[in-house]
């Protein structure tokens, strides 16, 4: 139930606030909690208004989670309490999503929950694997570490995901405007350039009769592409309903030249990067295995995880787990091999996670580099195309008027 309130604190002042409760009395225990006066409240009837502010409220971005867990972390490292540093941090934070979010957590770590337990509350806002490293960090007193680890992990992936954008924003705007020139030339101008041929007793050229049909098919029949495009679709999703056949089309898209690369090289970066802060924070290697599975949705990745799980719950050794899978390469077995032998294994997963990023980069560029003479190249062979089947017969007809 959502209560809108009026409180006076200690100093006086008199505070307006809002929040879910159960009751007039979970309220009341609330502020009390707070040392804090109920003066008065009122119950909101219209949920409609909260669920529209909630949808045009900008969403809570990565580098909000991160630089959240920076600040908390450095707060309660430097010896400031829990609370008292996260009022400091909710009042500096911008995004009404997160300060309301914090509002939230602030409130049910008043009312006696934990700090992974008030995060859990609120999934869409705070991420599982800040959940979990904080539940480590409370059960082993190291919740400043947790907070730190969870900032490095999610830049890891906002890293990784701010790259490939990079590089695929040039092309995706130089195609985008390509389809758009493509449009406008098919539906637009060619049936009129068709209409002024026929009436002038222009000869077309085949490539340009052609391209009439297919306008003629397009605007009888244009129902034919969203059918096709939906019985794409529907049979994507019966594949995918079948754990083998995901499994097999998310090991082809690894066989992808220079993509398949990179998807497999970002996916190795956050497997070590969350193996090692796990082993780091005390996490056994079979709880590692159990949390991996459920922060990857690539099925391929779940499903080499599994594997490995289940191979070292028979005995096997870490290193002889990772090999029965085929999907490591040999310096990546090499280094488990020596982080196993000489325990120092959440150092040498990290060493890997570095090494993996890296490439990731470097992949990252050279796919940048590799895409932008495509499409130049398709640029000019759309050039091309334009100036044989439209431009062409433009340049006839002006020799016929210039010869008539």
């Amino acid at each position: 139930m959502l209560f809108t309130y009026q409180a006076l604190n200690q100093d006086g002042s008199v505070i307006t606030g809002k929040g879910h409760f159960d009751d007039i009395g979970s309220l009341m225990d609330t502020l009390s909690s707070q040392d804090q006066i109920l003066l008065k409240y009122r119950k909101r009837r219209f949920i409609l208004t909260d669920a529209v502010d909630s949808m045009i409220q900008p969403r809570v971005e990565r580098p909000d989670i991160i630089e959240f867990c920076e600040s908390l972390s450095s707060m309660v490292a430097s010896g400031l309490p829990l609370l008292d540093s996260m009022e400091s941090i909710k009042d500096t934070v911008r995004n009404k999503r997160l300060k309301k979010a914090l509002e939230r957590v602030i409130r049910e770590i008043t009312g006696g929950e934990s700090l992974s337990g008030a995060f859990r509350a609120q999934p869409e806002v705070f991420p599982p694997m800040l959940v979990f490293f904080c539940n480590i960090g409370e059960e082993t007193g190291t919740i400043q570490e947790a907070l730190k680890s969870t900032a490095e992990y999610i830049k890891r992936v906002d890293d990784i995901v701010s790259q490939t954008k990079r590089a695929l924003i040039y092309p995706a705007f130089v195609i985008s405007a390509m389809g758009g020139v493509m449009v406008f030339w098919l539906f637009f101008v060619l049936p009129r350039l068709v209409e002024t041929f026929h009436d002038m007793n222009v000869v077309l050229p085949d490539m340009t009769i052609q391209l009439v049909r297919f306008v003629e098919f397009s605007r009888t029949y244009w129902y034919a592409f969203p059918a096709v495009i939906l019985l794409l679709s529907a049979f994507i999703f019966m594949l995918k309903k079948h754990e083998r056949t995901r499994v097999f089309l998310a090991l082809a898209c690894f066989r992808i030249p220079v993509a398949g690369k990179l998807l497999k090289q970002a996916s190795l970066t956050l497997f070590f990067s969350n193996m090692s802060l796990m082993l780091r924070s005390g996490v056994t290697l079979t709880k590692c295995f159990d949390v991996l599975e459920t922060t990857f949705s690539n099925p391929a990745v779940t499903s080499v995880i599994a594997r490995i799980r289940q191979a070292t719950n028979r005995g096997d050794s870490l290193l002889n787990a990772f090999a029965l899978t085929r999907f490591f390469d040999p310096v990546t077995l090499r280094m488990v091999s020596v982080g196993e032998s000489t325990g120092t294994l959440d150092q040498r997963l990290q060493y890997l996670a570095d090494t993996y990023q890296e490439q990731t980069s470097r992949s990252v560029d050279i796919m940048g580099k590799m895409i932008e003479p495509i499409v130049m190249a398709l640029s000019g062979g759309l050039f091309v195309f334009i100036v044989i089947s439209l431009i062409g017969p433009v340049y006839d007809l002006i020799s016929q008027l210039g010869g008539g």
